[in-house]
């Protein structure tokens, strides 16, 4: 039987090329290299939308707001083994005048709805792994207005998610210890960055997955 593991991201995930608004292709993002890491023994599923939140709306796009739709799309989805949250870096978008702790407790609502979740035909709720975003660089061009003081508060990020991550006995990644900011636009990441993160990630999902040794080293 298949494993089933779904990405619930963001532009990091969606696959935003750094000072374009084109998307990476597939085989180039890192759910696509992760999929083929992990082989045809496993689904990875993108649920990802360019300026998704972790709790926060958008007055301008709708339906950014990762909380609300989450739920809906776990029932579509199942039977899910895992999920991946890999959200938080547009909750430091300064029009939301948060940071780091507060898209904390957004990342932590995420879990709740997770771990509660009972979407048919699943008898438990799906494994969690919260992946705390990367350092934002120095944003420019589009971003620079954007992300104005990003940088500083997203240095905060790996503390604020892993103690969430505690508090609610989910695994956890820190993708800053994996990658960072493209300098071209100081926030998205370049196609060589994706890849080294679906390596990164690889072996805690096959891990968590309790895949054969092949399957793990990929």
């Amino acid at each position: 039987m298949s494993k089933h593991v779904l990405c619930y991201g963001d532009s990091m995930s969606w696959g935003i090329v750094p000072g374009t608004r084109q998307r990476h292709p597939y085989e180039q993002r890192w759910t696509g290299v992760l999929q083929s890491l992990l082989g045809a023994g496993v689904r990875v599923v993108e649920e990802c939308l360019n300026g998704r939140t972790t709790a926060w709306d958008d007055p301008f796009r709708p339906q950014r707001n990762g909380r609300d739709l989450l739920l809906p799309i776990l029932h579509s989805h199942a039977p899910i083994d895992l999920v991946v949250l890999f959200l938080g870096t547009n909750d430091l978008q300064s029009m939301y005048g948060v940071g780091a702790y507060e898209s904390s407790l957004g990342a932590g609502v995420l879990v709740d709805i997770v771990q509660g979740c009972r979407s048919e035909p699943m008898e438990a709720a799906p494994k969690v792994l919260l992946v705390a975003p990367p350092r934002i660089g120095r944003p420019c061009g589009a971003m620079e207005e954007k992300f104005r003081g990003a940088a500083e508060k997203s240095a905060q990020f790996s503390r604020c998610y892993r103690r969430v991550a505690d508090e609610r006995g989910c695994f956890f990644l820190d993708a800053a210890e994996l990658i960072q900011a493209s300098e071209v636009d100081g926030v998205h990441l370049d196609a060589p960055q994706h890849r080294q993160f679906a390596v990164g990630i690889h072996r805690p999902v096959a891990q968590i997955l309790d895949l054969p040794q092949a399957q793990a080293e990929g």
